[in-house]
């Protein structure tokens, strides 16, 4: 954009050529004269820039104007470079007041000669810093170049800032072009305006800090949805181009401003909340948007810069592309936008009822994706020692029945020593007890291979998979490391084939045993008539019921027994060591908990610390209603009253506590037994059961809960938007609960400062957040017949303006309290 201004003169009809050639080449003029003022030695030189009512039609207030300023003098007698009015600045500003007509000023070349500053001593820019009418009017110091000097008598930016202090305006450049085509050549100024228009212009240097840069054009570093495209539906073929920054959907009830947030949601894949009733009608929204074989394309840029599109036809899955290729597995929240937030239509509401944790889980996102990994893990390593556990749970008990059955037949056995049974039958009880050792090495070599084969089956197909790496940096290395870990394949076949052979062992053993048997076998006659003989002898003794079948199953019966000692021994010892090892789980467990705890704290600190109006609390564990309700679910149709479980779950601040102290536990139980049994059937869910954190939201110093709906949006709102991490934050009316005043005071002024770094997305019908906002994009929606009809445009753009004032109520009130914060924040 350019302003024309000759030196203390303005040519109408060679303003309106210049403007008409610049209109087609993209070019704003706007009209203006470099007045020099009456002001210090020289005078000094002002840019008056003026609005399009100055020209209107064949009128030409400009010329009444230096008319004025130059009272006695004709035209070609001040249109001179020394040529200087009889007004100063003060009086030249009251002067083009009388016009009633909009107007501003840059002092031009503001070092040089006839520069303000050169002009103007420390004294009399101080007052003219304090002076309402400069505070209004002057925007702008051309050609700033000297920023620090000691020296006293040269003006400096930062003396000048000293002596007028926030009066001081933008700084702007200017390239003094002599033709069209070099406008904008050499040092530049970018300004961002919403529509080429005086008007626009005018706010961007009154809100310079945040629509004016030097030198170097602003990029953007997060990554935002450059534009959405529909095929089908009630969007056919609609194209919406979003803003970087704060992006406003507008339009009455029902307008279909939800229709494009749900639609976006559906791209995005992001889920709605579980707690919301609205859930199904937003389902079908999404359905009657699309239409059958509907389509969304979304062109995204990532925090690189690079360019992506998201393709979602209805009822399918989102597929991601770059460059025309697609990409399978790419993640559209984590590497394409980072972290998007959505909020739809009475979300935030629903969240702020109680449910603090479900909105500060969705906030939290990813952050606490580690650490919930790692206790997941935990978790399968605590239920895969219970589950060993349990084959022992019993080993007490089967060693005393053992150990009985051990000392009945030595008691029985000892009957037979009388008649010397045992020496007559040692040969037969001989050969049993060495075919049962045959058999128990058997059983040992089975299970051996047995164990062996499932362990090459589980990873040599992985292990064959991999395959290798190679690197240009580490090329020597990796050479080295795949030449390596090859060798492992050798291994495998080594114990392939050991296995083989070993296969062909048990098939020895195996036929070993066959002929201890057979050997048995051949003396089974011999065996015979030794029992026989017993017989008889036995029918002569005194002592009744005594006979050789007896003995040896007395016999075998003794030898199992002490197999079973020997084994529920080591599973005795190994009870005593996966105890040990639960315990040392859990503790784990427990210290993974707490991680995650000091995570979570440590971030809604942050978001406290970042926002004075809101304060978190977490309290580890201390969810006692969630987890009273868990056990009270487990422990249904046990006739345990309910005061039972909340006694405990007072005293105890988890499972794992109830467990390590069961037996002061069932102390309070009416039934101890009934409950120990019962835990112990659920020992896995219940030592795995994490009891939730107690989060608290206070707003302005009181509880949430304790709010007004409004209110609760409005925290909910800051929270939202304290977070700061996330690229794309889109909320579907926000504001249904919120009153005007906690709008302008608690999320504009946030939004301001967030939106060169996260990208708006708003669906509103309260006309303060795209005007307070300064919306880069505003989209008007309405119905037209089955389909929805979206304008877009700036907020500078006075056809946006008049939709705002015409759609949305209060509109009109909006863009006048627009201008006196405008005009409040010049001072």
């Amino acid at each position: 954009m350019g302003v024309i201004t000759n030196h203390n003169k303005f040519e109408y009809a060679e303003f309106i050529s210049l403007k008409n050639t610049a209109e087609n080449k993209g070019v704003l003029l706007l009209p203006g004269v470099e007045l020099s003022t009456s002001d210090g030695k020289n005078g000094v030189h002002t840019l008056i820039v003026f609005s399009d009512e100055w020209i209107k039609g064949k009128d030409d207030y400009i010329n009444q104007f230096l008319s004025v300023a130059f009272v006695g003098k004709t035209p070609s007698e001040y249109g001179t470079a020394n040529g200087r009015c009889s007004l100063d600045i003060i009086n030249t500003i009251k002067t083009l007041e009388g016009f009633q007509k909009d107007f501003f000023l840059v002092f031009a070349h503001v070092e040089q000669s006839s520069g303000l500053w050169n002009e103007l001593g420390g004294g009399k820019l101080g007052e003219l810093g304090k002076d309402e009418l400069f505070q209004r009017y002057a925007l702008g110091f051309q050609k700033v170049r000297t920023y620090d000097k000691s020296d006293k008598s040269i003006a400096c930016r930062t003396k000048v800032k000293d002596w007028i202090g926030e009066a001081y305006p933008a700084e702007v450049e200017g390239s003094d072009p002599k033709s069209i085509s070099d406008i904008g050549k050499g040092r530049s100024s970018y300004i961002k305006i919403g529509s080429f228009s005086y008007e626009a212009v005018k706010y961007a240097l009154i809100d310079h800090e945040n629509r004016l840069c030097s030198d170097v054009a602003p990029k953007y570093k997060h990554s935002h949805i450059q534009r959405i495209r529909f095929e089908g539906g009630t969007l056919k073929d609609s194209t919406i181009h979003f803003s970087p920054e704060l992006n406003a959907f507008i339009g009455v009830r029902g307008s279909g401003k939800s229709s494009v947030l749900e639609a976006l949601r559906y791209v995005l894949e992001l889920p709605v909340d579980n707690n919301d009733s609205d859930a199904k009608y937003k389902e079908e929204l999404v359905k009657r948007t699309l239409g059958s074989g509907g389509k969304i394309t979304l062109d995204v840029v990532n925090r690189h810069g690079q360019l992506y599109e998201i393709r979602r036809i209805l009822k399918e899955k989102s597929l991601v592309y770059a460059a025309g290729e697609q990409c399978p597995g790419v993640s559209i929240c984590e590497t394409i936008i980072h972290k998007p937030l959505f909020f739809g239509q009475k979300e935030l509401a629903t969240s702020g009822k109680g449910s603090e944790k479900d909105l500060i889980e969705k906030l939290l996102d990813t952050k606490c994706n580690d650490i919930r990994r790692q206790i997941e893990d935990q978790k399968l390593k605590v239920e895969n020692v219970i589950d060993k556990l349990s084959k022992t749970k019993n080993v007490d008990e089967l060693i005393a029945e053992q150990t009985t059955a051990k000392l009945d037949a030595e008691h029985r056995l000892e009957f037979y020593k009388k008649h010397k049974i045992e020496e007559k039958l040692k040969k037969q009880t001989s050969f049993d007890e060495d075919i049962g050792k045959v058999e128990k090495g058997i059983k040992l070599v089975e299970n051996f291979i047995s164990d062996a084969k499932e362990a090459i089956e589980k990873h040599e197909e992985g292990l064959r998979n991999y395959p290798g790496h190679s690197s240009a940096i580490n090329e020597e290395y990796f050479k080295k490391f795949n030449a390596a870990f090859s060798k492992i394949f050798l291994n495998i076949d080594s114990i392939k084939a050991e296995l083989v052979k070993a296969e062909e062992v048990l098939a020895t053993l195996k036929q070993a045993r066959g002929s201890l048997i057979a050997e048995k076998e051949k003396l089974a006659d011999e065996f015979a008539g030794i029992k026989r003989t017993l017989a008889e002898e036995l029918k002569t003794s005194s002592e009744q019921n005594i006979n050789a079948e007896d003995y040896l199953a007395d016999k075998k019966k003794l030898s199992v027994a002490k197999d079973e000692l020997e084994a529920l021994s080591k599973s005795k010892e190994q009870k005593t060591t996966l105890q040990t090892e639960l315990n040392t789980a859990l503790q784990k467990l427990n210290d993974l908990w707490h991680q995650e705890f000091q995570v979570i704290k440590a971030e809604l600190e942050a978001v406290s610390n970042k926002n004075d109006a809101l304060i978190f609390s977490v309290e580890f564990k201390e969810d006692k209603t969630a987890f009273s309700t868990f056990f009270q679910n487990i422990f249904k149709g046990n006739n345990i009253r309910a005061t039972v479980f909340q006694s405990i779950v007072k005293d105890y601040q988890d499972f794992i506590a109830v467990f390590q102290d069961i037996e002061n536990v069932k102390k309070s139980i009416n039934n101890p037994d009934a409950f120990e049994s019962h835990f112990m059937e659920n020992l896995k869910e219940l030592l795995t059961y994490q009891p939730p954190n107690k989060f608290t939201i206070k707003y302005r110093g009181v509880e949430l809960a304790y709010h007004s709906l409004g209110q609760r949006a409005s925290a909910l709102i800051l929270l939202v938007l304290g977070q700061r991490e996330n690229d794309v934050i889109i909320i579907d009316q926000p504001e249904d609960d919120l009153d005007n005043q906690t709008i302008y005071e608690n999320v504009i002024k946030l939004i301001r400062e967030l939106k060169p770094s996260v990208q708006f997305i708003f669906a509103t019908h309260n006309p303060n957040i795209p005007v307070f906002g300064d919306a880069e994009q505003i989209h008007s929606c309405s119905y037209a017949g089955d389909k929805i009809d979206i304008k877009s445009g700036g907020l500078d753009d006075i056809a946006q303006q008049k939709r705002i004032v015409d759609v949305m109520e209060g509109g009109k009130e909006a863009f006048e309290r627009r201008k006196e914060i405008y005009q409040a924040w010049k001072p």
